[in-house]
């Protein structure tokens, strides 16, 4: 009967589905959901390759002159997360004895401070080098000053030339070319990077701000109006700006001319200055426009209703919808984060979309270590990636998950990109995803290699009840916290 119900109500909708948009129609809905601007000639490439990935974190800060900027959800005590503090902080320590006025700035997530704090070898050389490192949001027992805002947004933007934005944090998982999650970033260079630079620059005065103990004192709605006023005018209540000793060339260097030709706007979402992410509903409109072809990629896949929505709408006029998750194989968290996106999932299953979880085989890596084989990279294990591509011409890379979490409680950055080049090159990365089977591992050492049988299925609606059947009765509990997911 709801199936029934739900065929009957899209079918009204189709009736007053988006008519076919102009590149400017489009380009103007963007900006005005995005409360944001286009910004022409970036130079930007997308990176996907984890060893790539982080080559050129350490490329990126390496070019440092004047300032350095990071952001990251989580930072941890593994190689690569202790490799990337002690080369960050060779790297300011050079920088600062030649200009003791170079800064390095990096905030982290306050839920994973702690652990940061307590690896005090490697972190207290980083400080001790000069980098100054705080904490979103810090809370004090159990409260924090504004409910529970998470900064999820993974930036590094150096000298207000040259910016990374992805969904990978500081860890091993997202760089280990034999046990990695597939996630995908873009190099800007360019007039977007100071775009960035500015957001960054504006939630760091805001968790200075909001770690001040009076705040916890505070009535929420007053911390709000305080940072909301800090966005619009760069200045604090009462005229402070704590802004305005970085408006400066050095900082906000002219443009020298080098740039490319990708016009690209920056969404970035702060759940202190609006209570939904303005990222979230430029997707929604994004898919409510397209007219062949649209990919999204998730690994947390209980979206707002007025996505699935959409997506449906999208399916059921004739695009051709592809929604890339993780199955229970990968899950990168279990339980009640997988469940929470299997209604998702069975709706858009049950409308015709193609919905393709990544199972990652797990179990080959035990025979790697039976066998001895040491081969020099793997598939991922798991999907991370948050992308989104729109027929031939559009496609949005982000730290948002576009599921409720993200879209009511994060901090995220990300840009939508109207280029054709970057478009079809995440198209054919996708296609290729897809057709991982029967791959042969090659081994070092002269021994012979690996077949890795299945990383990625197709599910259809044949795998519909045992899906419901996953989920039995408990998508009321999970809805009812589906901020948590």
């Amino acid at each position: 009967m709801l199936n029934l119900i739900r065929s009957f109500v899209l079918a009204l909708c189709l009736m007053w589905a988006p008519t076919a948009r102009t590149a400017d129609d489009v380009a103007a809905v963007v900006a005005s959901t995005g409360h944001a601007e286009w910004t022409e000639g970036n130079r930007i490439e997308l990176i996907v390759d984890p060893q790539q990935a982080w080559q050129a974190r350490l490329d990126l800060i390496s070019r440092a002159k004047h300032h350095i900027f990071v952001s990251a959800f989580s930072w941890h005590n593994d190689p690569f997360g202790v490799e990337f503090a002690e080369r960050l902080a060779e790297v300011v320590a050079d920088r600062r004895r030649e200009n003791p006025d170079f800064i390095a700035y990096c905030m982290i997530d306050s839920s994973a401070m702690g652990l940061f704090n307590r690896y005090s070898r490697t972190f207290k050389e980083l400080r001790n080098a000069g980098a100054v490192i705080i904490g979103f949001n810090p809370s004090m027992g159990t409260a924090t000053a504004v409910y529970d805002g998470r900064l999820h947004d993974k930036m590094i933007i150096v000298d207000g030339r040259w910016a990374l934005v992805s969904g990978r944090n500081v860890a091993e998982e997202y760089y280990d070319p034999l046990e990695w999650w597939f996630d995908a970033g873009v190099s800007v260079e360019g007039p977007a990077v100071q775009v960035l630079q500015m957001n960054f620059l504006k939630a760091w005065a805001s968790a200075i701000d909001l770690a001040k103990t009076g705040r916890f004192f505070w009535p929420e709605e007053k911390i709000r109006q305080r940072i909301r006023t800090l966005w619009r005018t760069g200045r604090f209540p009462g005229g402070d700006s704590p802004l305005e000793r970085y408006m400066t060339s050095e900082f906000f260097p002219p443009s020298d001319g080098s740039g490319g030709g990708v016009k690209a706007l920056v969404l970035y979402d702060n759940p202190f200055v609006s209570r939904r992410a303005a990222s979230t509903d430029v997707l929604i409109e994004l898919v409510a426009r397209a007219e062949h072809e649209l990919d999204l990629m998730t690994p947390f896949p209980n979206m707002p209703d007025e996505l699935v929505s959409e997506i449906e709408l999208a399916a059921a006029r004739g695009v051709a919808v592809r929604l890339f998750v993780n199955g229970p194989e990968a899950a990168i968290r279990g339980g009640p984060f997988l469940l929470s996106g299997l209604p998702t999932v069975i709706r858009l299953i049950d409308v015709g979309a193609e919905v393709w979880a990544w199972s990652g085989d797990g179990e080959f890596h035990s025979e790697l270590e039976e066998t001895g084989c040491s081969p020099p990279t793997m598939p991922p294990m798991a999907v991370h990636g948050k992308v989104a591509r729109i027929d031939d011409e559009l496609t949005m890379v982000h730290s948002s998950n576009f599921n409720i979490r993200s879209t009511y409680y994060n901090t995220e950055a990300g840009l939508v990109m109207m280029d054709r080049r970057l478009n079809q090159e995440l198209k054919a990365l996708l296609d290729r995803l897809i057709s991982l089977h029967d791959l042969e591992i090659a081994c070092e050492d002269g021994l012979a290699g690996i077949t890795v049988e299945h990383v990625v299925h197709r599910l259809t609606v044949d795998d519909i009840p045992d899906l419901e059947r996953k989920l039995g009765k408990k998508q009321g509990f999970l809805d009812s916290m589906a901020v948590v997911w």
